[in-house]
């Protein structure tokens, strides 16, 4: 292998791939990045088995080869001084040399062919598959990952839900069993769509959002039974699915609410963040209660205590007697909220507490719903 080519596209490559190696594998091939050249670029891969990332740079090609490089390869092209990079392999002894500039470095690497393979893009190819607009892609993302489980103990809920029925009605759910975010969806046009149901994994969609960012372009998805891979750009993305064990969750929704309450996102954040700062206990435990056209805000600990009161713009339903409810779990969805006004549906001091919207367009329509349970009291 021999070739030349830019650091700062390499490196901006580099950046995107780092995140996938995994911090702690017996696997020491891991713990690098492959490399490997086709007639004009440099392919790099990174991987942690359960997750695998593609993607390759323009170079200019004089020798063809590939090899595994230690992590500490991206360490040397931040540092390199020069723009142009020049990389050659030493095919018997795997040793690698990178010159920039003034600077010469050597490193050892491994055998490519203990990496692990991606999938054959002539067979990806040929699975179902969806196209999205990356904004689109990134408002489901949005809405829903916050919620995912970190418990190993729960590894169905690790996971988020993708389905879709017949009419072309997408179903995006996620819950750590505390909390329940839901975004449904239905697409024009889309009579003889492919039923389908994924629970990928949300370190996995994670990723996806990490590399996305504020990208524009569009972003291609295919998947079979147990594998979804992301094109995007320059990038493949492969993750595998989690196994399918997720319960019916959509019947947690209760029908109707006893307390119903419209106000605004920001006058709610910003009390309900001051109500956070005492907050009592591991939960971040906040009391809420509505007294006629008051919502009512409260916290207490060992150091303090705080209330406050706040004006609703709307109301339907009883009084609601005291809640307590997690006060992370409040704020997660209020930030990530984009209308000026919020409405929030209460069914009693113990009862699930409900935030909904539904967006309708003229040929499509969108609702999100996101469920907190409340804290009961000692």
């Amino acid at each position: 292998m021999q070739l030349l080519l830019h650091k700062n596209k390499l490196m901006e490559n580099l950046n995107t791939l780092e995140k996938i190696i995994p911090t702690r594998t017996p696997l020491a091939f891991l713990q690098g990045v492959k490399i490997e050249t086709t007639d004009d670029h440099l392919l790099l891969t990174t991987s942690s088995l359960d997750m695998t990332l593609k993607t390759y740079c323009p170079a200019k090609i004089s020798r063809q080869g590939s090899v595994i490089l230690p992590a500490k390869f991206f360490d040397i092209v931040r540092q390199v001084p020069a723009e142009e990079i020049e990389i050659n392999l030493d095919d018997k002894e795997l040793r690698v040399s990178i010159q920039s500039g003034t600077a010469c470095f050597s490193l050892y690497g491994t055998d490519a062919e203990q990496f692990p393979n991606l999938t054959a893009e002539q067979e990806w190819q040929q699975w179902t598959n969806l196209t999205f607009a990356a904004p689109e892609i990134m408002d489901i993302l949005r809405q829903v990952l916050f919620a995912v489980s970190q418990d190993e103990n729960k590894p169905s809920f690790r996971g988020i839900l993708l389905e879709a029925d017949a009419q072309g009605q997408l179903l995006c759910l996620s819950s750590d069993t505390y909390r329940l975010a839901c975004f449904e969806k239905s697409f024009s046009g889309n009579s003889n769509f492919q039923p389908f149901r994924l629970l990928i994994p949300g370190k996995s969609l994670g990723e996806i959002a990490r590399i996305l960012g504020d990208a524009q372009e569009t972003v291609a998805c295919y998947f079979q039974k147990d594998e979804i891979i992301f094109v995007h750009k320059q990038y493949v993305f492969s993750s595998r699915l989690l196994e399918d064990k997720y319960p019916d969750l959509l019947t947690a929704f209760p029908q109707g609410f006893v307390t119903k309450i419209v106000l605004p996102t920001e006058l709610l954040e910003k009390t309900v963040s001051r109500a956070a700062l005492l907050a009592q206990g591991e939960n971040r435990m906040i009391a809420l209660g509505v007294r006629g056209e008051t919502l009512q805000v409260r916290s207490n600990s060992e150091i303090g205590k705080m209330e406050e009161e706040i004006e609703l713009t709307g109301k339907e339903g009883d009084d609601l007697d005291e809640i307590l409810i997690n006060s992370r779990f409040f704020l997660d969805v209020l930030r990530i909220w984009k209308e000026e006004s919020v409405e929030v549906q209460f069914n009693g001091p113990l009862g699930p507490c409900i935030f909904q919207h539904r967006r309708e367009r003229e040929d499509s329509w969108e609702n999100y719903r996101y469920l907190v349970l409340p804290i009961k009291p000692d």
